[in-house]
């Protein structure tokens, strides 16, 4: 019963965590990229203290809370689609024995949501602009360059919690 009522304390804490971090992004509105990322660390935490199980939660929970409280929608929908999900994506693909199989999965999931992004933003807002294959490519691999950069960062603050902090938590 301990444990579980330790990791829903975090889970609860750790969703507050992320919807001010989340409201910040109508504070400044040019960072709700940067704002939406460094949300996700908070489900990362969820999941490393209770589990993927909390790490749902709190996902699900700062998602619902986001789009009620947060009035520019930008940051959260950024959170919602890619970002708070990806601790979770990231947790199951790193469980995988084989890492290619790992990296395969986390891979799939970005560009997955980065398809779904470009095709909405040529049906609603780059409809003028003609898109040659060459420039698509080029933000195909520019957006896995930043995916790749993004997943070693994570994995570092993932370390960081890991060493400093989550050795302290009794």
């Amino acid at each position: 019963m301990k444990y579980r009522t330790r990791a829903l304390s975090l889970t609860a804490l750790s969703v507050a965590g992320a919807v001010v971090i989340l409201y910040m992004g109508t504070i400044f509105p040019a960072m709700h990229l940067t704002f939406a990322a460094l949300a996700a660390i908070f489900v990362a935490a969820a999941v490393i203290e209770g589990g993927l199980k909390y790490g749902v939660l709190c996902f699900t929970a700062t998602a619902t809370l986001g789009l009620f409280l947060v009035p520019d929608r930008v940051g959260v929908l950024l959170y919602l689609s890619f970002f708070g999900a990806y601790p979770l994506v990231k947790s199951i693909a790193e469980r995988q024995s084989a890492q290619i199989l790992g990296w395969v999965v986390k891979f799939t999931a970005f560009f997955l949501t980065l398809t779904l992004y470009m095709t909405l933003l040529r049906e609603l807002m780059l409809g003028a602009i003609p898109f040659t294959d060459r420039a698509i490519w080029l933000v195909y691999l520019a957006g896995a360059a930043a995916f790749l950069v993004y997943d070693i960062g994570m994995s570092k603050l993932i370390g960081f919690y890991l060493e400093r902090l989550y050795k302290y938590r009794r």
